[in-house]
């Protein structure tokens, strides 16, 4: 009963948090600490491993989102921070990234555990990791990926019966749409 209060819980942070990243908030960061401690207990429980771990990740990207977004807006009285399209440099690091971290993912949860689906979750983990590197650079491309992520996790969530997740992972992929829309209209 309690894994189903925090998958409700981390469920309506999450679509908190989706909102605040469309509007470009800042305070996006901050509900995503509290939506990645829900997050992390619920996939724990699953044996979703990459999952938990991404939201490990979340947490301290959360914490590092919401410093860099606070420092750049606030430098020699600039402008709102605002959404870039990714140079070549960022899209060869990124795709080197993804190649990496998804191998050593894979092959962590194929061999070292008893996961049920270990290249769904390490594709997801893998996407939303680089996604969210990418977020906190204002990177308008993160949301491509998102769109990928989120297709792969309400496949995976549904598949383990955890069905308030699969419903947020498919709002997910409807708000990666409107997300990369409504940035696509602030460069």
């Amino acid at each position: 009963m309690g894994e189903l209060i925090l998958e409700i819980f981390g469920t309506v942070t999450g679509l908190l948090y989706v909102w605040l990243e469309i509007k470009h908030r800042r305070s996006m960061w901050i509900v995503g600490i509290v939506m990645s401690v829900c997050y992390i207990v619920v996939f724990g429980v699953e044996a979703l491993y990459a999952s938990m771990g991404l939201y490990v990740y979340y947490l301290g990207m959360s914490l590092y989102g919401w410093f860099k977004w606070g420092k750049k807006t606030q430098q020699e009285n600039r402008p709102p921070l605002r959404p870039v399209h990714m140079n070549s440099s960022t899209a060869w690091f990124s795709a080197g990234l993804l190649a990496v971290v998804f191998g050593g993912v894979w092959v962590a949860l194929k061999f070292l555990t008893d996961h049920p689906a270990p290249a769904v979750d390490a594709a997801i983990t893998t996407l939303n990791m680089v996604a969210t590197w990418l977020l906190t650079r204002s990177v308008i491309e993160q949301w491509l990926l998102l769109v990928v992520a989120n297709i792969l996790a309400i496949i995976l969530y549904a598949h383990t019966g955890l069905w308030f997740t699969t419903g947020l992972y498919g709002v997910y992929l409807v708000a990666s749409v409107i997300g990369y829309m409504n940035w696509r209209r602030k460069i």
